[in-house]
């Protein structure tokens, strides 16, 4: 079973579309920002959210009920802001943005919380992407650049050459 968090307008086949507005084409209605969430313990194989995780007033929680909620090796698809990115921070409703070491805290070697998450892949996008860890055609050459050197990129030129989006590929270790 897969988890569509959110999913707002963003339906997907074979996904378990959620929203906390009762819209006709969301399968359950629910607000995550309570927990625990109501799924039972290692249902899904794989949790997709974008554009969430910026909202959400605690990520600690949010990752740890990821990891109770999903199976050992779930894989969760992230895309949110890029830290340098003006997106990030013109929503009012934004409350973190992110980078390529925000989703250390969470491996299961660290001893300040219950989410038990690795990160597979990154990839920091130019412009907007709809395709998850893909580049759209007119973005494929500044994000094969950035994505050269990502911590030269975000340390010296982020804010020059400001990046939008960043996708992960994250898995459930349990």
């Amino acid at each position: 079973m897969k988890l569509n968090m959110w999913c707002w307008m963003d339906i997907k086949d074979w996904y378990l579309n959620v929203d906390s507005i009762n819209l006709p084409w969301v399968e359950k209605v629910y607000d995550f920002e309570i927990f625990p969430y109501p799924f039972e313990d290692s249902t899904f194989d794989e949790i997709y959210c974008s554009h969430i995780l910026e909202h959400m007033s605690d990520l600690w929680k949010v990752m740890e009920e990821f990891t109770r909620i999903g199976k050992n090796w779930c894989q969760i698809k992230i895309k949110v802001p890029f830290f340098a990115s003006p997106n990030a921070y013109w929503d009012y409703t934004h409350k973190r943005s992110f980078n390529t070491n925000t989703f250390k805290y969470f491996t299961p070697e660290h001893y300040y919380n219950n989410a038990k998450i690795i990160t597979k892949k990154y990839k920091i996008h130019f412009l907007s992407n709809s395709y998850f860890l893909k580049s759209n055609p007119i973005n494929i050459i500044p994000d094969f650049l950035i994505n050269l050197f990502p911590q030269i990129y975000e340390r010296f030129f982020c804010y020059l050459i400001p990046a939008v989006e960043i996708h992960y590929l994250l898995e459930v270790k349990k």
